[in-house]
């Protein structure tokens, strides 16, 4: 049979034991002892869900046996302890009266107790005053009636604190030491007020003659007022020390042993990673992915060898990429390049028209402003004959004027004479201003504006302006629209062929002076655009990848200093904590070129930088198995961490 069989065996025999003690105390302290038994077994056999279940347990019963021991000792402390009106003083609130005022009346209802900070309460009917410290109005909240057995009359100004019935039930449903406390401070006021009564009536007795009667009550008085002031205090006391050592004593073993389990279970791991080193060397993982779709032909280096200044680790063809769009871009291309060319001849062509044109409008000019120049001329002879016909009809005319004054002319030949002169002016007028007009015309004419007589265009000038501009305009604004598509169709043109060269083939590069880590594909395997490819990595970066417990973390600060001994090795090389992840988000493959073989899903992770130690390593070293060591940290400070102290 096995120790863990042995285990088993005895654990189950301490449950029947358990539920057949018949009082709490043994009870639990079985329990507590088939809890340490039973985790044993659980951890012996690898049954996981009894050393969880069992590992609740014992802490459960401890607690609660400690809870047991508390009750009982406060039970005995209350029973033996004298009486303390200061721990109800937090629950009170204060109220002030004033000399004479009356509290309450014999008869009132009771909802409250008083406590007397300041001042003196006087009952008449009892014929006794109390004063500061004291209590009063407590006997009344827990009788039948809940009325008042006295009337409380302020002998002085007074200062009371206020406690209501609810909060006395509720402190004396939740602590049995104020339960005691106050049942012995009503018992105290019932045997003082029984006391009194005793003493008043043997008073009046002996006054009557017969105080035999009154002598006997106060002598029992006296002695129940004895006992009750003088109780055994060291017995109860020596007592309650002795439960308490017998029930201490196995605890104090069964958590010695569990300790000791437990220091075990911690330490486990540190001698595992001196003994396995389970830490490694490790660096940011990269991937390589393929450029295009295709297959791949790897290039260059081999695993774990250098890159090429070039970068280039593999290459990848596509034999199925179609030519279509260059085609079809190169095939616009040439229809735009002959309309282009049809455009420019046809703008030749207007613009010889335009340029022979030109020459019949210079002609037409030239005969326009020849034409000119002969009116000018015979105008201003017009104008000189008229000048001169004038001045000679003016002298006939004041001849006439003479002879008509001397009396051998007619009146109707001076005005014959005159009506000639006027005639003559007013054609001299339209001559002038015929001229003017006509040297207006000829100083426009020497502008490139040509007006007729009637003031409008000659139809020669207005004919060969409208038409060649307008089909000018219409060629040139064709040309530029072949031409703006022709340098598009270019564009589309090389755009297409570099897509085509892209498509076909495509290198994966890497950073030149980095290593390639793995192949993620073979040789003359098909790949879609983004696909890994290779891995590679940056050696001259180099990390450690250290598991440690969750519980060890907090310990680890970044920037603390490590201590690394690489598998084979007995050199202490230094490093630098850079990173501290939990055991819930660690780096995995994804991120890293190699992960610690201690490496357990509940365990965290520290990230030690030692690439200042890269010129040491003739390969380079990331896989390799290593031991951590934090100087800063001892044993004891992880299992402190552990047990939070």
């Amino acid at each position: 049979m096995t120790f863990g069989e042995v285990a088993g065996y005895v654990a189950s025999a301490l449950v029947f034991l358990t539920f057949y003690m018949k009082t709490m105390m043994p009870l639990r302290i079985v329990g507590i002892v088939s809890n340490v038994v039973f985790a044993t077994y659980g951890f012996i056999e690898g049954l996981l869900p009894i050393l969880i279940l069992h590992s609740f347990l014992f802490p459960l019963n401890i607690l609660r046996l400690r809870q047991f021991l508390r009750l009982t000792e406060q039970t005995h402390e209350s029973a033996s302890g004298d009486l303390s009106f200061e721990s109800l003083l937090p629950f009170m609130s204060p109220q002030r009266f004033k000399s004479g005022e009356i509290v309450f009346r014999m008869g009132d209802a009771s909802h409250e107790m008083f406590y007397i900070r300041e001042g003196e309460i006087h009952f008449p009917e009892l014929g006794r005053t109390v004063g500061k410290g004291e209590a009063f109005g407590e006997i009344s909240l827990f009788s039948p009636e809940r009325t008042r057995t006295a009337t409380a009359v302020c002998k002085t100004d007074c200062e009371l604190l206020q406690i209501s019935e609810d909060r006395v039930l509720q402190l004396y449903n939740q602590s049995p030491r104020f339960g005691f406390y106050m049942v012995r401070v009503i018992t105290s006021r019932l045997i003082d007020n029984y006391t009194r009564l005793s003493k008043t009536v043997a008073s009046e007795k002996r006054l009557g003659g017969s105080d035999s009667m009154g002598n006997s009550m106060t002598s029992q008085t006296d002695k129940l007022s004895e006992k009750r002031e003088t109780p055994d205090k060291e017995r109860t006391r020596s007592w309650t020390k002795g439960r308490a050592f017998r029930a201490y004593v196995p605890a104090v073993f069964v958590l010695a042993f569990l300790g000791l389990l437990l220091f075990g279970w911690q330490a486990t791991p540190y001698v595992r990673s001196v003994l396995v080193r389970d830490a490694a060397v490790t660096t940011w993982s990269s991937v390589a992915t393929a450029p295009i779709d295709g297959t791949v032909r790897f290039a260059g280096p081999s695993l774990n060898e250098l890159v090429g200044p070039d970068g280039i680790v593999a290459r990848v063809q596509n034999d199925h990429v179609t030519r279509h769009d260059l085609d079809a871009a190169k095939i616009h291309a040439t229809y735009t390049r002959l309309r282009v060319d049809e455009l420019e001849t046809y703008l030749d062509e207007i613009k010889s028209l335009d340029e022979e044109r030109g020459g019949s409008k210079a002609q037409y000019a030239d005969t326009f402003r020849a034409e000119l120049d002969t009116k000018i001329v015979n105008f201003e002879r017009e104008i000189s004959i008229s000048t001169t016909a004038l001045k000679l009809l003016r002298k006939i005319a004041n001849r006439k004027q003479q002879l008509a004054n001397k009396g051998t002319g007619s009146e109707s030949a001076v005005d014959e004479a005159a009506l000639r002169v006027s005639d003559l002016q007013v054609d001299i007028s339209k001559l002038q201003s015929d001229l003017n007009y006509a040297r207006v015309r000829r100083e426009a004419a020497e502008s490139g504006v040509f007006i007729t007589s009637r003031g409008n265009d000659p139809d020669w000038a207005v004919q060969s302006r409208m038409e060649l501009k307008l089909k000018k305009k219409e060629a040139r604004l064709e040309l530029r629209k072949a031409q703006a598509e022709l340098a598009v169709s270019e564009s589309v043109i090389k755009a297409a062929e570099k897509d085509f060269r892209r498509l076909s083939k495509g290198a994966v590069i890497v950073p030149p002076g980095s290593t390639v880590w793995s192949r993620r594909v073979a040789a003359g395997a098909t790949v879609r655009a983004g696909d890994p490819v290779a891995e590679w990595l940056n050696c001259s970066v180099l990390l450690m990848d250290v598991p440690l417990p969750d519980t060890e973390m907090p310990l680890v600060t970044i920037g603390m200093a490590a201590n690394v001994i690489l598998d084979g090795e007995t050199t202490v090389r230094k490093g630098k904590v850079v990173m501290t992840r939990g055991s819930a988000s660690t780096l995995d493959r994804n991120d890293l070129a190699a992960v610690a073989k201690g490496r357990d899903e509940d365990l965290a992770q520290v990230i030690i930088d030692i690439s200042h130690e890269r010129e040491t390593f003739e390969n380079c070293p990331v896989g390799r198995a290593a031991f951590v060591d934090f100087p800063g940290i001892g044993l004891l400070d992880v299992v402190s961490a552990w047990l939070r102290l």
